[in-house]
C-alpha cells in the first residue's frame, strides 16, 4: 500500500468517524452525505411550471381586461376565461346564463372597447366553464329571474 492509498484510506475513515457522530444510533448509514444532497423538484411541480409558461398569454389588452373587469362589470355572472387569434371568451356557470348574456354581448364589447389597449377588431364569445363558477346575483340576470 503506498503513501497516497494510505493517506486517502486515513481521510475517508475520518470522514466516515464525523458521519457517525452525526447519526442516530442504530440507524443505517447512507452513503451520501447529507450535505452534498440537493432537493430536487417532483415531476408535478415541473409540469406545472411549464404549462403556466405555455398557457401565459402575454396581451396587454386581455391583461387590462381582467385587472378592471369587477368595477366595469360588477353584477355580471362572466369572467374573463381567455384571449385567441382575436376572440375573448368570456366563461359562464351554466348554460341559462349563457342565454341570458347573449343579447348583452353588444354593450360588453363595446364598453370593452373603450380600453385603452383594445384593439381595432376583436369579437367576444361566451364558454360554459364549469370549473370555479362565476357569482350570480340577484336581479343580474334579465328581469332578476333565475
Amino acid at each position: 500500500m503506498g503513501k497516497v492509498d494510505r493517506q486517502k484510506l486515513v481521510r475517508d475513515i475520518s470522514a466516515r468517524r464525523r458521519l457517525e457522530a452525526k447519526v442516530t444510533p442504530g440507524l443505517p448509514i447512507d452513503s451520501d452525505v447529507v450535505e452534498t444532497r440537493v432537493p430536487t423538484p417532483s415531476v408535478g411541480a415541473l409540469m406545472d411550471g411549464m404549462l403556466e409558461q405555455l398557457l401565459a398569454v402575454k396581451e396587454p389588452f386581455f391583461d387590462q381586461v381582467c385587472e378592471r373587469w369587477k368595477e366595469m362589470f360588477p353584477d355580471l355572472p362572466a369572467r374573463p376565461g381567455r384571449w385567441q387569434d382575436g376572440k375573448l371568451f368570456l366563461y359562464v356557470g351554466s348554460s341559462g346564463i349563457l342565454f341570458a348574456l347573449r343579447p348583452k354581448l353588444r354593450s360588453i364589447k363595446k364598453a370593452l372597447a373603450g380600453l385603452p389597449t383594445a384593439p381595432k377588431r376583436f369579437t367576444v364569445h361566451l364558454e360554459i366553464k364549469a370549473g370555479r363558477p362565476a357569482v350570480v346575483r340577484s336581479g343580474s340576470l334579465a328581469g332578476g329571474q333565475r
